[in-house]
């Protein structure tokens, strides 16, 4: 059964600090949005009641860093990302939590005003629609991989295996580093596994 696609919306300026993350972090932050745009959990993520009830952070790291992604997604329509950042301390600083409360707050006063809303968060990551469409497959063709090995209950070993693939790279694959793995290689891991990849194109929207 399909899941209902929320909308995501950016408040202030926090899909321009998004979009500055370096490509590996951007990435993977954009996949792990995906996953709550479908009403699923991030794989890595604490609640952040300072800022409000319902408010979450995704946690990212990778070679660049320790990045971070205040959001909330308890309203029915949309997801709301509140603030953007890279961590270079072990605590959040004050300002951070400051901005992503003020911005919480503004969101409550004005539910309906903003000019940053997509129906993907793809579309508003990436640099061009060509692109956005590349990771929209990508993500799609990587969730069936990470379900069917959580359907089996496969070990990462036993996953490697079926795949043919290293034990790194299925580590990599369940925590959504998402820039790692190309169309091409994510199509072959399916085949490997005994899936079959239908391809419907329709005119866009």
């Amino acid at each position: 059964m399909n899941k209902v696609l929320k909308q995501i919306i950016f408040m202030g300026s926090a899909l321009n600090d998004l979009r500055a993350f370096p490509i590996s972090a951007r990435r993977e932050a954009g996949f792990q949005l995906d996953r709550v745009q479908v009403g699923n959990e991030p794989d890595d993520w604490k609640p952040m009641t300072t800022v409000g009830p319902g408010v979450q952070e995704i946690r990212i790291r990778d070679a660049h860093g320790a990045f971070r992604v205040i959001y909330i997604a308890k309203f029915a329509t949309a997801v709301y990302v509140l603030h953007c950042f890279q961590k270079k301390t072990q605590k959040t600083s004050k300002h951070d939590l400051d901005l992503a409360a003020k911005r919480m707050k503004e969101l409550i006063e004005l539910m309906t005003e903003s000019n940053q809303a997509f129906s993907s968060v793809w579309d508003a990551l990436e640099d061009s629609p060509a692109e956005a469409e590349n990771m929209r497959i990508r993500t799609s063709l990587m969730t069936a991989i990470r379900d069917f090995i959580e359907v089996r209950q496969l070990s990462q070993a036993e996953a490697a295996q079926l795949f043919n693939v290293t034990q790194p790279r299925i580590s990599e694959l369940q925590r959504g580093k998402i820039d790692l793995f190309s169309v091409d290689r994510l199509i072959n891991m399916l085949a490997q596994g005994g899936m079959h990849v239908e391809v419907s194109v329709k005119t866009a929207a």
